[in-house]
């Protein structure tokens, strides 16, 4: 009798536990601490080469994102700014990626160069010297909302989507979790018919460090040895630009 009242016990603990933990894990953190998580998962150095080995038809994307700050704004307005710059060898996309807050949802506005030059290799500076000029912003945005689930953030822009300047629209869909970007940009032409829809799955192969000269040869040997082949073909083809998240 004694162990099977000890049994009972054990079991309602472990079930209270697991109700517990349950609740924990459903509680939806505040805006703020979204806006800072989810950007701080997307900073890094990013491709995605494990995709390619399930399907060697998708081409290899680099991509590297690290935060930045951005002049003539204010400093303690609650968005995070990050700079993306990808490469693959039929195109190159550099972006300002900002997060804020936005009702229940983080806005994700993203916005173009005018100057490239001026941004190309940010990543590879000092965190207190990557700064992005606001008169170097395109004033046009396309914006999406990131929703907060366990473990993800996942956001579109259905059915609008973004225009781009050559009259296409792209319509992103994002799923965001620690260490992986998953992403797919259908894109229509003026007709609204459907041009591309290529899934890429961005993982995670190294953090953003703060560079010291030692650690960033050896980010930097390491970088230029994964992409020598897409080096070569990259020579052999001309950049075009389009938007993958």
């Amino acid at each position: 009798m004694h162990l099977l009242k000890v049994s009972i016990l054990t079991i309602l603990i472990t079930t209270f536990s697991f109700v517990q933990q349950s609740r924990a894990d459903t509680i939806v953190p505040p805006i703020k601490t979204q806006v800072n998580e989810v950007a701080q998962w997307f900073t890094g150095f990013f491709d995605n080469a494990q995709q390619i080995a399930n399907s060697p038809s998708v081409p290899l994307i680099t991509m590297s994102n690290c935060s930045v700050q951005v002049d003539d704004t204010n400093p303690l307005a609650d968005t995070q700014n990050v700079y993306l710059e990808q490469e693959s060898p039929g195109f190159e996309r550099l972006r300002l990626y900002s997060f804020s807050e936005r009702n229940l949802a983080v806005n994700l506005s993203i916005s173009s160069f005018l100057n490239e030059n001026t941004v190309r290799g940010l990543c590879n500076h000092s965190q207190s010297t990557r700064t992005v000029s606001i008169n170097n912003v395109e004033n046009n945005t396309c914006n999406l909302q990131l929703f907060w689930e366990p473990n993800s953030y996942i956001g579109n822009n259905a059915p609008n989507g973004c225009i781009t300047s050559d009259g296409f629209k792209v319509v992103s869909d994002v799923t965001i979790e620690q260490n992986s970007i998953d992403s797919l940009d259908k894109i229509f032409d003026a007709k609204d018919n459907l041009l591309i829809a290529t899934p890429i799955e961005f993982r995670q192969v190294e953090s953003v460090p703060e560079p010291s000269v030692t650690l960033g040869l050896l980010v930097l040997g390491i970088w230029s040895t994964k992409n020598a082949i897409s080096d070569n073909l990259k020579q052999k083809s001309k950049k075009n630009k389009t938007s993958v998240i």
